[in-house]
């Protein structure tokens, strides 16, 4: 019996001689790996967007799966000096449509602020005779900390299908 409780004791500790080891690789390998979304330090500049050229000062705006996106507050800004004033202010309806009725030609800003978990847009416009009926605009997805150039990388602007939230 005296042999068994030996045995048995010199099996326990060759087990976690071999557990300790792997525990302190594991241990190691999860601390030396940076998480792969998470960007340390400041965030890079982002670059100025170039106006797109509409017809239309209407649009619809989807997520990155192409999901309608009701209630996005989009704000109608004209320049003012070196900044921009409010000049109108809608929110997407159910199918994730928008629309403002101006009569000016010239040079706008579209502000679009959806719900939490979608990037925010600052899009600059030409209205004009030419150019997109309306505007299909993808706001990808983000965590509050999410730089604006991941975003502003990801961002789509393209012309209205009349197909959205039907693909």
């Amino acid at each position: 019996m005296g042999g068994e409780v030996r045995s048995a004791a010199r099996c326990h500790a060759g087990v976690l001689g071999m557990k300790f080891p792997l525990l302190v690789a594991a241990v190691v390998l999860v601390c030396s790996v940076r998480p792969s979304g998470q960007l340390v330090g400041p965030c890079p500049p982002v670059a100025e967007r170039q106006p797109e050229r509409i017809n239309e000062l209407r649009g619809v705006v989807v997520d990155e799966i192409l999901g309608v996106a009701p209630k996005v507050l989009v704000k109608l800004q004209v320049p003012k000096g070196r900044d921009f004033r409010d000049i109108g202010a809608t929110e997407t309806d159910s199918n994730g449509r928008f629309s403002f009725a101006v009569r000016h030609r010239g040079t706008y800003r579209l502000v679009f602020s959806g719900r939490v978990g979608l990037c925010r847009a600052t899009i600059p416009v030409t209205y004009s005779k030419t150019g997109l009926k309306g505007i299909r605009l993808t706001l990808p997805t983000a965590a509050t900390d999410t730089c604006p150039q991941y975003c502003e990388s990801r961002l789509k602007v393209e012309e209205m299908t009349g197909r959205e939230g039907h693909e």
